[in-house]
């Protein structure tokens, strides 16, 4: 057992006595009460691993040497600081007051695990009602969220009066040494210092990252050297193993940050006295005699010593607190051993927040006498997106919105030279925004992706409605780990106790006559519905983007706005169709809302359904008149939803029609239309009654130029083609059924 050392100690007389107070500002009371934090910290992972072992457990990861600065600054943090660290952090949210069953719940994957509903591995901490957001395993990926969330804690008494942590709250965050290789680690220190964000950074450094040792992952093997030029950056090195000396550091760490001077950098050199994890065994890489040397400084009796000499407590006391350590977790295991576990039948219900009743009952307080005063005009649909932002501005001032280049000005600029016109947006979509709204809520952000999806999760948490852009669909991809593992789990993982609404805002797709190629032309909405906990919309007129903005605001989820950027200032003439046919519609109401899974169909034909979205729509519809010469009568599906979709619309055309063309932008493997074929496949009597053909892109990025342009994506000569090749098909094998059907009468 590795408190043997302490169990020594205490078994031996004094060796000498101070006279002097151990610190000032702490008591007695406080002292053994961070000391008995300590112990059951070392016990806990001590008795997960042994849960592990009876086959009670499956996974177990430890936090052994790392206790004394933990508990100090969990001490110092107030009650309402949020605390948003890493799988090690176990002594400071005992400090906090979570208790020893709480977290063997999550390793024993109990249902009333107050982090995770028994969903996350052990170690993954998180508590709603102490303050402490929901953890996980990408190390890392919590940074850039926690500086988003400084960040509006910061903002929160000029724009909200309340958020879900009080103005004056400072975020405690931690990593160890390792994980400051991670690229996100460096974004998110840009954005803290940048917007002089109030969060303490804990970094943890034990010298291994797993079996890596420093001298692999840092230049120089000092981790500080890398930070001391940074400008705005208060840095605190301290002996993680002292208690004193780590409470000190936080203490001017915290009021550093409640005084809004910045982010504040605490290195504290601590040991890692147990493996990385279950899974490893660190004999393999270090020798016993380094081993023995860490547990030479174990924090535990070092601190007792100190207790000890200055007279806080007596051999006798510390080892009550000791033994009643251990009768807690003794208790704790026997209590979660008996709780169900966790309940797959939840499942399904967490992995979204929007409640349509809810939803909808807000959007109608929301706009109550209010009448939108572009109602019935017909403009192009990226100027009734600009004006759908600049109403719901108005409507909600929750929103808050930032992304490369969409402020008018940067604030100095503003200032000094208002008679510029400004950015507003690559597309000029957010023109205006930012002069009318102020830049506390419109703002530019660096070229970081990561940053502008990962710092909208933070500010969800705090209550905000973050509506972000990422210029192109290509470029999402650098803040992926954010969208899909930090975003898009946070409800599920959570047990429902936290979420992230928000809205990206992303133009997507070609069409643009070879103007763009891939990183700029591409759908790829595949991967994001391949990932649960994110919405996907994508509108194909301007009547639809107003009214699918709207639901992506209010539903409460994590959802990705795709912008058809070939359709932001086309009309029905640019396709051969009627004015007021699709493209060409007119501005709605506030009556007009496309909640989640409401698709909306053109034509009543019979003779063949058209299911598509965005950029190829028009295109269908186009197609559809060219067959009615031929008199075909089609109608078209158009989804605007593709998570959900709206299976029932779906299956209802499916039925009536007996023939499916999907249409889809997206690449034939793994894309979007094989989402919806799987609507009509997985029921098996509509699928012996359909005959369901796919036009989608080649199975290749889009190449540059007309030509190559045309060739990958799906165009109105493929549609035509593959729309009388079904119809075609499905006549002969309805003749040849009906001739086997007379010869067998006969």
């Amino acid at each position: 057992m590795s408190l043997d050392p302490l169990l020594k100690l205490l078994s031996q007389p004094p060796s000498g006595s101070q006279t002097a107070v151990y610190h000032p500002t702490l008591e007695s009371a406080d002292l053994l009460d961070m000391f008995r934090a300590m112990l059951l910290s070392r016990l806990l992972d001590e008795r997960e691993l042994m849960l592990q072992k009876q086959m009670q457990a499956w996974f177990s990861i430890f936090g052994a040497g790392k206790e004394a600065a933990q508990v100090a600054a969990g001490k110092v943090l107030r009650p309402e600081d949020p605390i948003w660290g890493y799988y090690r952090d176990r002594a400071i949210l005992i400090q906090r007051g979570v208790t020893p069953a709480e977290m063997l719940m999550q390793a024993v994957a109990a249902d009333r695990d107050p982090a995770s509903a028994g969903r996350q591995m052990p170690a993954h901490f998180g508590h709603a009602e102490k303050a402490v957001v929901i953890q996980g395993s990408p190390v890392g990926f919590h940074c850039i969220p926690s500086v988003g969330l400084a960040e509006a804690i910061a903002k929160t008494q000029g724009l909200l009066k309340s958020g879900r942590y009080p103005p004056d709250a400072v975020v405690y965050t931690s990593l160890g040494d390792g994980t400051t290789a991670e690229g996100e680690f460096y974004e998110a220190m840009r954005a803290a210092i940048l917007c002089r964000a109030p969060v303490i950074v804990h970094l943890q450094d034990d010298g291994f990252g797993i079996s890596v040792p420093l001298e692999e992952q840092v230049p120089g093997e000092d981790l500080l050297a890398l930070f001391r030029g940074w400008p705005g950056l208060a840095i605190w090195d301290v002996d993680g193993t002292d208690v004193r000396e780590s409470y000190d550091a936080f203490v001017r760490a915290a009021a550093h940050g409640r005084a809004r001077r910045g982010p504040a950098l605490v290195r504290s050199r601590t040991l890692r006295l147990m493996s990385h994890s279950s899974t490893d065994d660190m004999r393999k890489y270090r020798i016993a005699s380094d081993i023995a040397k860490e547990f030479e400084r174990d924090p535990i009796p070092k601190f007792a010593r100190e207790l000890l000499a200055y007279q806080v407590a007596r051999p006798a006391e510390l080892i009550e607190i000791l033994e009643r350590t251990k009768r807690e977790v003794e208790a704790a295991t026997a209590e979660v051993l008996k709780l169900p576990k966790t309940d797959p039948k939840r499942f399904l219900t967490e992995i979204y927040a929007y409640d349509p009743k809810a939803a909808q009952e807000r959007w109608a307080g929301a706009t109550a006498g209010r009448r939108s005063e572009w109602a019935g005009r017909v403009i192009p649909l990226a100027d009734s997106m600009r004006r759908a932002l600049h109403e719901l501005m108005e409507i909600e001032p929750r929103i808050v919105m930032w992304g490369e280049d969409i402020a008018d000005l940067s604030p100095k600029m503003l200032e000094r030279h208002p008679e510029l016109k400004g950015k507003g947006g690559v597309f000029g979509i957010t023109e205006g925004l930012q002069r009318k709204y102020g830049p506390e809520r419109v703002a530019n952000s660096p070229i970081a992706e990561a940053s502008i999806v990962g710092r909208a999760v933070g500010y969800a948490v705090q209550g905000f409605i973050p509506v972000v852009e990422v210029q192109f669909r290509d470029y999402l991809n650098p803040a992926w780990q954010q969208l899909v593992d930090q975003a898009a789990t946070m409800r599920w993982r959570s047990g429902a106790t936290f979420h992230c609404p928000m809205v990206i805002r992303m133009s997507y797709g070609g069409y643009l006559g070879g103007a763009g190629a891939m990183w700029h032309s591409e759908s790829a909405n595949g991967p994001l519905l391949h990932h649960p906990g994110i919405r996907v919309c994508v509108p194909g007129n301007a009547r639809d983007a107003v009214a699918l903005l709207r639901a992506a605001a209010f539903c409460d989820d994590v959802v990705c706005y795709m912008e058809p950027k070939a359709l932001y200032r086309r009309n029905d003439a640019a396709f051969g169709l009627a004015k007021g046919e699709y493209m060409d519609q007119p501005y709605p109401d506030f009556d007009v809302v496309a909640w989640p899974g409401e698709s909306v169909t053109y034509g009543k034909g019979k003779d063949l359904t058209f299911i598509s979205y965005g950029n190829t729509s028009p295109l269908c519809l186009r197609a559809m008149h060219e067959l009615e010469k031929e008199g075909v009568r089609g109608r078209l599906v158009d989804l605007r939803w593709l998570n959900p979709l709206d299976e029932e619309a779906i299956r209802v055309a499916a039925e009536d029609c007996g023939k499916v063309l999907i249409v889809d932008e997206d690449r034939r493997t793994c894309g979007a239309g094989a989402a919806i074929a799987d609507v009509i496949y997985r029921d098996l009597e509509l699928r012996r009654r359909v005959d369901v053909e796919r036009v989608a892109a080649m199975d290749c990025r889009v190449s540059y130029g007309p030509i190559g342009e045309r060739a990958v994506l799906p165009q109105i000569e493929d549609i035509l083609i593959a729309a009388q090749a079904i119809i075609k098909t499905t006549s002969r094998h309805r003749s040849a059924a009906r001739r086997m059907k007379a010869r067998a009468k006969r």
